[in-house]
Protein backbone atom coordinates (compact mmCIF):
# COMPACT_ATOMS: atom_id res chain seq x y z
CA UNK A 1 0.00 0.00 0.00
CA UNK A 2 1.51 3.37 -0.73
CA UNK A 3 2.09 5.69 1.53
CA UNK A 4 0.81 9.34 1.22
CA UNK A 5 3.32 11.69 3.00
CA UNK A 6 2.14 15.01 3.84
CA UNK A 7 4.40 18.12 4.04
CA UNK A 8 4.13 20.84 6.83
CA UNK A 9 3.03 24.31 5.01
CA UNK A 10 5.46 26.77 5.53
CA UNK A 11 4.89 30.01 6.83
CA UNK A 12 6.70 32.82 6.16
CA UNK A 13 7.09 36.20 7.80
CA UNK A 14 6.88 39.73 6.10
CA UNK A 15 10.26 40.03 4.90
CA UNK A 16 12.27 43.78 5.76
CA UNK A 17 11.50 45.46 2.37
CA UNK A 18 7.59 44.37 2.68
CA UNK A 19 7.33 45.73 6.17
CA UNK A 20 8.85 49.20 5.09
CA UNK A 21 6.23 48.92 2.05
CA UNK A 22 3.07 48.75 4.06
CA UNK A 23 4.55 50.95 6.78
CA UNK A 24 5.16 53.82 4.43
CA UNK A 25 1.35 53.15 2.56
CA UNK A 26 -0.01 53.45 5.92
CA UNK A 27 1.94 56.64 6.25
CA UNK A 28 0.95 58.12 3.20
CA UNK A 29 -2.99 57.37 4.25
CA UNK A 30 -1.93 59.62 7.52
CA UNK A 31 -1.01 61.77 5.95
CA UNK A 32 -3.76 62.35 3.42
CA UNK A 33 -6.83 62.18 6.07
CA UNK A 34 -5.19 64.80 8.71
CA UNK A 35 -5.39 67.38 6.61
CA UNK A 36 -9.08 66.56 5.63
CA UNK A 37 -10.40 65.25 8.91
CA UNK A 38 -8.87 68.81 10.38
CA UNK A 39 -11.08 70.59 7.78
CA UNK A 40 -13.80 68.49 8.78
CA UNK A 41 -13.57 69.89 12.19
CA UNK A 42 -12.74 73.62 10.98
CA UNK A 43 -15.97 73.76 8.81
CA UNK A 44 -18.02 71.98 11.56
CA UNK A 45 -16.61 74.72 13.93
CA UNK A 46 -17.24 77.21 11.80
CA UNK A 47 -20.86 75.70 11.42
CA UNK A 48 -21.68 75.64 14.91
CA UNK A 49 -20.37 79.32 15.11
CA UNK A 50 -22.64 80.63 13.02
CA UNK A 51 -25.15 78.45 14.38
CA UNK A 52 -24.58 80.64 17.05
CA UNK A 53 -25.01 83.71 16.04
CA UNK A 54 -28.46 82.91 14.08
CA UNK A 55 -29.85 82.28 17.25
CA UNK A 56 -28.59 85.67 18.90
CA UNK A 57 -29.91 87.41 15.32
CA UNK A 58 -33.06 85.45 15.45
CA UNK A 59 -33.74 86.53 19.41
CA UNK A 60 -32.92 89.94 18.72
CA UNK A 61 -36.09 89.55 15.99
CA UNK A 62 -37.93 87.96 18.44
CA UNK A 63 -37.16 90.71 21.40
CA UNK A 64 -37.98 93.83 19.12
CA UNK A 65 -41.29 91.82 17.75
CA UNK A 66 -42.15 91.30 21.81
CA UNK A 67 -41.60 95.18 21.94
CA UNK A 68 -43.17 97.24 19.67
CA UNK A 69 -40.52 96.68 16.99
CA UNK A 70 -37.47 97.80 19.49
CA UNK A 71 -34.11 96.23 18.94
CA UNK A 72 -32.23 95.17 21.99
CA UNK A 73 -29.05 97.98 22.41
CA UNK A 74 -25.31 96.76 21.37
CA UNK A 75 -24.31 98.37 23.95
CA UNK A 76 -23.33 96.03 27.41
CA UNK A 77 -22.98 98.80 30.14
CA UNK A 78 -24.73 101.85 31.77
CA UNK A 79 -22.65 104.29 30.00
CA UNK A 80 -25.34 104.38 26.99
CA UNK A 81 -28.35 104.11 29.02
CA UNK A 82 -27.36 107.54 31.33
CA UNK A 83 -26.01 109.60 28.29
CA UNK A 84 -27.35 112.84 28.93
CA UNK A 85 -28.91 113.27 25.32
CA UNK A 86 -29.76 109.49 24.72
CA UNK A 87 -33.73 109.54 24.97
CA UNK A 88 -34.44 106.17 23.03
CA UNK A 89 -34.56 104.23 26.83
CA UNK A 90 -31.67 102.11 26.54
CA UNK A 91 -31.73 100.94 29.54
CA UNK A 92 -34.43 99.01 29.21
CA UNK A 93 -32.99 97.43 25.95
CA UNK A 94 -29.16 96.71 26.53
CA UNK A 95 -28.83 92.98 25.11
CA UNK A 96 -26.20 91.93 27.57
CA UNK A 97 -25.55 94.02 31.18
CA UNK A 98 -21.77 93.94 31.77
CA UNK A 99 -21.82 96.63 34.67
CA UNK A 100 -21.24 96.00 38.67
CA UNK A 101 -21.44 93.17 40.32
CA UNK A 102 -21.63 90.91 36.62
CA UNK A 103 -18.29 91.67 36.02
CA UNK A 104 -15.37 90.61 38.09
CA UNK A 105 -11.79 91.95 36.91
CA UNK A 106 -11.42 91.21 32.98
CA UNK A 107 -14.29 89.00 32.62
CA UNK A 108 -18.07 88.93 32.67
CA UNK A 109 -19.69 86.49 34.77
CA UNK A 110 -22.82 84.62 33.68
CA UNK A 111 -25.13 87.04 35.24
CA UNK A 112 -24.31 89.45 32.64
CA UNK A 113 -25.69 87.51 29.88
CA UNK A 114 -28.77 85.89 32.16
CA UNK A 115 -29.54 89.71 32.50
CA UNK A 116 -29.33 90.93 29.39
CA UNK A 117 -32.80 91.21 27.43
CA UNK A 118 -32.05 89.01 24.84
CA UNK A 119 -31.48 85.84 27.34
CA UNK A 120 -34.96 84.69 27.91
CA UNK A 121 -34.87 84.06 23.66
CA UNK A 122 -31.25 82.14 24.25
CA UNK A 123 -31.37 80.40 27.27
CA UNK A 124 -28.28 79.09 27.51
CA UNK A 125 -24.71 80.44 27.23
CA UNK A 126 -22.99 77.85 25.29
CA UNK A 127 -24.71 80.14 22.85
CA UNK A 128 -22.93 83.27 23.18
CA UNK A 129 -19.48 81.23 23.13
CA UNK A 130 -18.02 80.90 19.74
CA UNK A 131 -16.46 77.04 19.38
CA UNK A 132 -13.17 78.73 18.08
CA UNK A 133 -12.69 80.75 21.40
CA UNK A 134 -9.31 79.74 22.93
CA UNK A 135 -10.81 81.01 25.99
CA UNK A 136 -14.24 78.76 25.93
CA UNK A 137 -15.02 78.10 29.01
CA UNK A 138 -16.69 74.69 27.98
CA UNK A 139 -13.18 73.53 26.07
CA UNK A 140 -11.81 74.50 29.41
CA UNK A 141 -14.24 72.86 31.54
CA UNK A 142 -14.35 75.24 33.98
CA UNK A 143 -16.57 78.07 32.94
CA UNK A 144 -16.53 81.69 34.71
CA UNK A 145 -13.62 80.94 36.29
CA UNK A 146 -11.60 83.82 34.67
CA UNK A 147 -13.00 82.50 31.00
CA UNK A 148 -14.67 84.93 28.64
CA UNK A 149 -18.47 83.80 28.46
CA UNK A 150 -18.95 85.31 25.05
CA UNK A 151 -17.86 86.06 21.77
CA UNK A 152 -19.63 88.17 19.98
CA UNK A 153 -20.91 91.50 20.01
CA UNK A 154 -23.34 93.61 18.27
CA UNK A 155 -23.33 96.24 15.29
CA UNK A 156 -23.04 99.37 17.18
CA UNK A 157 -25.05 100.94 14.43
CA UNK A 158 -28.04 98.45 14.89
CA UNK A 159 -30.72 99.27 17.88
CA UNK A 160 -29.37 103.06 18.71
CA UNK A 161 -30.34 106.18 17.89
CA UNK A 162 -26.60 107.45 17.05
CA UNK A 163 -23.91 104.90 16.34
CA UNK A 164 -22.78 103.08 19.49
CA UNK A 165 -25.07 105.82 21.19
CA UNK A 166 -21.63 108.25 21.68
CA UNK A 167 -21.30 111.89 20.39
CA UNK A 168 -18.04 110.72 20.23
CA UNK A 169 -19.13 108.86 16.41
CA UNK A 170 -21.53 112.33 15.43
CA UNK A 171 -18.70 113.76 13.25
CA UNK A 172 -17.25 110.50 12.00
CA UNK A 173 -20.65 109.46 10.95
CA UNK A 174 -21.01 112.90 8.88
CA UNK A 175 -22.27 111.94 5.26
CA UNK A 176 -18.76 110.51 3.49
CA UNK A 177 -20.30 111.24 0.15
CA UNK A 178 -20.52 115.35 0.87
CA UNK A 179 -18.40 115.83 4.11
CA UNK A 180 -21.38 117.70 5.12
CA UNK A 181 -22.74 116.58 8.71
CA UNK A 182 -26.24 115.45 8.53
CA UNK A 183 -29.34 115.16 11.27
CA UNK A 184 -28.49 112.44 13.56
CA UNK A 185 -31.65 110.95 13.09
CA UNK A 186 -30.89 109.54 9.90
CA UNK A 187 -28.68 107.30 11.94
CA UNK A 188 -31.69 106.17 14.03
CA UNK A 189 -32.07 102.10 13.53
CA UNK A 190 -33.79 101.58 17.01
CA UNK A 191 -36.77 99.50 15.17
CA UNK A 192 -37.32 97.46 12.60
CA UNK A 193 -38.81 99.36 10.65
CA UNK A 194 -35.88 101.63 10.72
CA UNK A 195 -33.32 99.56 8.90
CA UNK A 196 -32.93 100.24 5.67
CA UNK A 197 -31.16 97.23 4.02
CA UNK A 198 -31.83 94.26 6.24
CA UNK A 199 -29.84 91.60 4.30
CA UNK A 200 -26.66 93.92 3.77
CA UNK A 201 -26.68 94.87 7.56
CA UNK A 202 -24.61 93.40 9.78
CA UNK A 203 -26.02 92.04 13.31
CA UNK A 204 -23.41 90.32 14.58
CA UNK A 205 -19.70 88.69 14.61
CA UNK A 206 -16.89 87.47 16.38
CA UNK A 207 -14.88 90.33 18.38
CA UNK A 208 -11.68 89.29 20.62
CA UNK A 209 -11.65 92.87 22.68
CA UNK A 210 -8.11 92.14 23.84
CA UNK A 211 -8.51 95.31 26.50
CA UNK A 212 -11.44 93.02 28.68
CA UNK A 213 -14.72 91.48 27.40
CA UNK A 214 -16.31 92.54 24.62
CA UNK A 215 -17.24 96.29 25.06
CA UNK A 216 -20.11 97.63 24.04
CA UNK A 217 -21.35 97.58 20.64
CA UNK A 218 -18.64 96.28 17.56
CA UNK A 219 -17.53 99.41 14.81
CA UNK A 220 -15.19 100.93 13.10
CA UNK A 221 -14.51 104.61 11.95
CA UNK A 222 -16.86 105.21 8.26
CA UNK A 223 -14.72 107.90 6.86
CA UNK A 224 -12.56 107.22 3.72
CA UNK A 225 -10.06 109.73 4.96
CA UNK A 226 -9.19 107.80 7.84
CA UNK A 227 -9.66 104.18 7.15
CA UNK A 228 -9.25 103.40 10.58
CA UNK A 229 -10.03 99.95 12.43
CA UNK A 230 -11.73 100.52 15.74
CA UNK A 231 -12.69 97.06 16.89
CA UNK A 232 -11.13 94.23 15.11
CA UNK A 233 -13.18 90.91 14.24
CA UNK A 234 -11.67 87.72 16.51
CA UNK A 235 -8.35 86.54 14.81
CA UNK A 236 -8.74 83.04 15.98
CA UNK A 237 -9.64 81.77 12.06
CA UNK A 238 -8.43 84.50 9.88
CA UNK A 239 -10.28 82.29 7.17
CA UNK A 240 -13.44 82.14 9.05
CA UNK A 241 -14.56 85.74 10.49
CA UNK A 242 -17.96 84.41 11.23
CA UNK A 243 -21.30 87.27 11.28
CA UNK A 244 -24.66 87.53 10.63
CA UNK A 245 -27.19 89.90 8.94
CA UNK A 246 -30.37 91.25 10.50
CA UNK A 247 -32.59 89.41 7.93
CA UNK A 248 -30.80 86.22 9.96
CA UNK A 249 -28.53 85.11 6.87
CA UNK A 250 -25.06 84.23 7.52
CA UNK A 251 -21.59 84.68 6.04
CA UNK A 252 -17.59 83.60 6.90
CA UNK A 253 -15.63 85.84 5.26
CA UNK A 254 -12.10 85.57 4.93
CA UNK A 255 -9.91 88.79 5.55
CA UNK A 256 -7.70 89.44 2.50
CA UNK A 257 -4.87 90.57 4.80
CA UNK A 258 -5.28 88.67 7.83
CA UNK A 259 -2.28 90.52 9.28
CA UNK A 260 -4.50 93.04 10.20
CA UNK A 261 -6.12 90.67 12.72
CA UNK A 262 -2.91 90.68 14.85
CA UNK A 263 -3.12 94.34 15.51
CA UNK A 264 -2.68 94.72 19.51
CA UNK A 265 -4.21 98.11 20.23
CA UNK A 266 -4.50 99.48 24.10
CA UNK A 267 -7.92 100.63 24.16
CA UNK A 268 -10.82 99.43 22.23
CA UNK A 269 -12.11 102.86 21.23
CA UNK A 270 -10.95 105.92 18.97
CA UNK A 271 -8.20 104.02 18.75
CA UNK A 272 -6.27 103.88 15.14
CA UNK A 273 -5.51 100.98 13.49
CA UNK A 274 -3.76 99.38 11.68
CA UNK A 275 -4.33 100.28 7.23
CA UNK A 276 -4.01 97.52 5.35
CA UNK A 277 -1.32 96.29 4.34
CA UNK A 278 -1.91 95.17 0.67
CA UNK A 279 -2.53 99.13 0.37
CA UNK A 280 -6.02 98.18 -1.24
CA UNK A 281 -8.19 98.71 2.08
CA UNK A 282 -10.34 95.77 0.99
CA UNK A 283 -11.19 94.13 4.62
CA UNK A 284 -11.97 97.39 5.93
CA UNK A 285 -14.32 98.94 3.27
CA UNK A 286 -15.92 95.03 2.78
CA UNK A 287 -16.84 95.97 7.45
CA UNK A 288 -17.29 99.37 6.87
CA UNK A 289 -20.10 99.07 4.39
CA UNK A 290 -22.25 96.66 6.36
CA UNK A 291 -22.34 98.92 9.35
CA UNK A 292 -25.43 100.77 8.14
CA UNK A 293 -26.42 100.09 4.55
CA UNK A 294 -28.85 102.30 2.73
CA UNK A 295 -27.39 105.10 5.00
CA UNK A 296 -24.03 105.23 4.74
CA UNK A 297 -23.15 105.12 0.92
CA UNK A 298 -21.69 102.24 -0.17
CA UNK A 299 -17.70 103.32 -1.31
CA UNK A 300 -16.24 102.94 -4.47
CA UNK A 301 -13.10 100.83 -4.79
CA UNK A 302 -10.32 102.84 -2.52
CA UNK A 303 -7.08 103.80 -3.99
CA UNK A 304 -3.83 102.56 -2.61
CA UNK A 305 -3.24 104.73 0.45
Amino acid sequence: MARTQHHARRHAGFTVTELIVVVSIIALIIALLVPSIAKVRASTRTLRCLTNQRQITQAAYAYATANAGRWASPRTDEYGWTYPENTSGNAKHCWVKAQGGNVAGAYEKISALEQGVLWPYIGTVAAYVSPEEPTNPYALQNPGANTRVRSYSFNACLGVTRPDELADYDTPFMNPATGVSVPLSIYNTTTIATVKQPSRMMSTLVEDDNVAWNNEGWIISPQPSTRLWVDLPAPWRPDAVTMTYVDGSTESYEMTNPAILEFNYTAPHNTPGPIDASGTCWDWKYFRDRLNPGVLPALPNLPPT
